[in-house]
């Protein structure tokens, strides 16, 4: 009899892991900021993933407050470039986490020391996120159907 235990090994599906950056980094919009547990005190809900929250760690917490302040709730609709960084350390050993790269609202790029593990420190630059691409304004389906040869033409140039 097979045991298929596929589901045991994937990441947690709560919040956002280092795993999935692996591809590559995430810009993300905020939706709200809440308070978490005493291990994972700040909650950041995303736009683009409404049931996976970032938990920022206490040293992306830092960045936080240096770029944007200490008020979370300023922070809604701003955007952040998350990416995974496989030398951050957790009790010793290099086990990977998310870090911030750029923010937007930032008029230049903002470099700060941050703690790497006990005793040393490191400089971790943010750089400023340009503003958002327009977004693409949307046509119904019952648009599409009865626009016609030269509708089509119209919304395409649109």
């Amino acid at each position: 009899m097979s045991l298929d235990i596929t589901d045991t090994i994937e990441p947690r599906s709560d919040q956002q892991n280092y795993e999935d950056y692996l591809t590559g980094p995430k810009t993300v919009t905020i939706a709200r900021v809440t308070r978490g547990s005493a291990e994972q005190p700040v909650v950041i809900h995303l736009e683009e993933f409404p049931q996976r929250p970032y938990k920022p760690s206490k040293s992306m917490r830092r960045v936080l407050v240096s770029c944007w302040g200490p008020d979370a709730a300023s922070y809604v609709g701003r955007r952040m470039e998350l990416y995974g960084d496989p030398k951050v350390m957790y009790g010793g050993e290099e086990v990977g986490g998310i870090k911030i790269r750029a923010l937007s609202h930032l008029e230049g790029p903002k470099k700060m020391p941050l703690t790497v593990r006990r005793g040393k420190r490191a400089s971790h630059t943010v750089q400023p996120l340009p503003d958002a691409p327009t977004p693409v304004v949307g046509v119904s389906d019952a648009e599409i159907e009865s626009a016609g040869v030269d509708g089509l033409r119209a919304l395409w140039s649109q």
